[in-house]
């Protein structure tokens, strides 16, 4: 094999593809595979068995074949490189990787070797803009879990239909629901008007890396176990369609609105810059590591026409008022500090409305655009203060 290509073209396709590369590198798919395909085409693929993203970029093709080569490296490499850059297969499995005057020369492997990529016949099809779904992601991905124990936690778990997405993440702690009113033309050769399913989280990280702030429309498609996305990618002065599929989380989701508290007896108005601030101020005494554990309480008492916001640990104390709007009783409730905030940072409305049932039981953080077209609900999961 041996192909030219522009550097920031190819650099573009592997680091592109290295989050799909395997984290153990113990195998052929620890690489990125490279394909000429026809007189001025190759394909950039990377596939860990769980999740891959393949793309073709454009390249001058002086000899037709393909490899595989460690992504990292070829990466590092052609950053540094001054011009285009050509890779060419020799003996004992060694590539040159060249650029004007420079040269490198590494291990590769052929590209025979490389895992098939799985073909996928897709019965179902919908679409969103680049931009919601990214916002959507960003508004609800932190709550996914890492338990490996509970599979369905590990995941994002997506509810569609012809007018409406809801993404739900959960880690046992938080529960962040994000939903959009939205035209998703949802395709079915079966007659389905509702789809369900779970998208993993180390899937929804890579997709997040290459998700743009823009209209274009992201197509998703589905088989019973995959997920399949395309989009249209900037590769140089050339648009690319780009395609990165996963394996779906095989197990059902939680019923997270039997989570709902039912009968909140407290409820409350508040300006969320004002409580994030407070809590970013909290957070320098209830996030010091003390003999290696984060001390992260943070208390909240709610009185009429206050929020007091306090914390203490063995590095000091903190106190801070907040003005809100309340009705019903008086509260005081305990929050780990760290995990408020990543909700905060998470909401995009003004004023936040929060309804709590008891010291025991989760705290309801809500609001709404104006327009209703979109709406959130977090849950947050409080714990037991000492007294202080």
């Amino acid at each position: 094999m041996k192909a030219t290509f522009e550097k920031e073209v190819l650099l573009l396709a592997i680091t592109r593809s290295l989050g799909c590369v395997a984290e153990k590198m113990t195998s052929v798919i620890e690489g990125i595979f490279i394909n000429t395909v026809g007189d001025d085409r190759c394909q950039v693929c990377a596939y860990d068995i769980e999740k891959g993203i393949k793309t073709e970029i454009s390249a001058v093709v002086h000899d037709p074949g393909s490899l595989v080569i460690n992504g990292a490296k070829l990466a590092s490499i052609v950053k540094y490189m001054p011009a285009e850059v050509t890779l060419e297969t020799g003996d004992n499995n060694i590539v040159t990787v060249a650029s004007g005057r420079s040269k490198f020369q590494l291990h590769y492997l052929p590209g025979s070797e490389f895992p098939k990529i799985p073909e996928f016949m897709p019965e179902r099809h919908f679409s969103l803009p680049q931009n919601m779904l990214r916002k959507i992601i960003n508004q609800t991905a932190f709550a996914i879990s890492n338990d490996e124990t509970r599979p369905a936690l590990t995941g994002l778990y997506i509810e569609i239909n012809s007018d409406k997405i809801k993404a739900v993440a959960c880690d046992g702690f938080r529960l962040a629901v994000r939903e959009i009113l939205t035209k998703t033309e949802i395709y079915s050769k079966t007659g389905e008007e509702e789809l369900y399913f779970i998208i993993p989280g180390k899937t929804i990280t890579e997709l997040l890396r290459l998700l743009e702030d823009k209209e274009e429309p992201i197509k998703f498609s589905l088989t019973r176990k995959h997920i399949i996305f395309s989009l249209k990618m900037k590769y140089g002065s050339e648009e690319k369609e780009t395609i990165m599929f996963s394996r779906l989380v095989d197990a059902n989701y939680i019923e997270y609105e039997r989570f709902y508290p039912k009968e909140c007896k407290t409820f409350v108005t508040v300006e969320r810059d004002a409580l994030e601030d407070a809590l970013e101020r909290a957070s320098l005494v209830t996030e010091d590591r003390v003999q290696g554990q984060v001390k992260s309480a943070v208390k909240f008492n709610f009185t009429n026409g206050l929020l007091n916001v306090s914390a203490i640990s063995i590095n000091g104390k903190f106190f801070d008022e907040i003005p809100i709007e309340k009705t019903g009783d008086d509260l005081v409730i305990g929050f780990p500090c760290k995990y408020l905030i990543e909700i905060l940072r998470s909401t995009d409305q003004p004023v936040l409305k929060l309804s709590l049932t008891s010291a025991l039981m989760s705290m309801v953080i809500e609001g709404e655009s104006e327009s209703g077209d979109s709406k959130f609900l977090y849950l947050a999961l409080p714990v037991k203060m000492r007294e202080n």
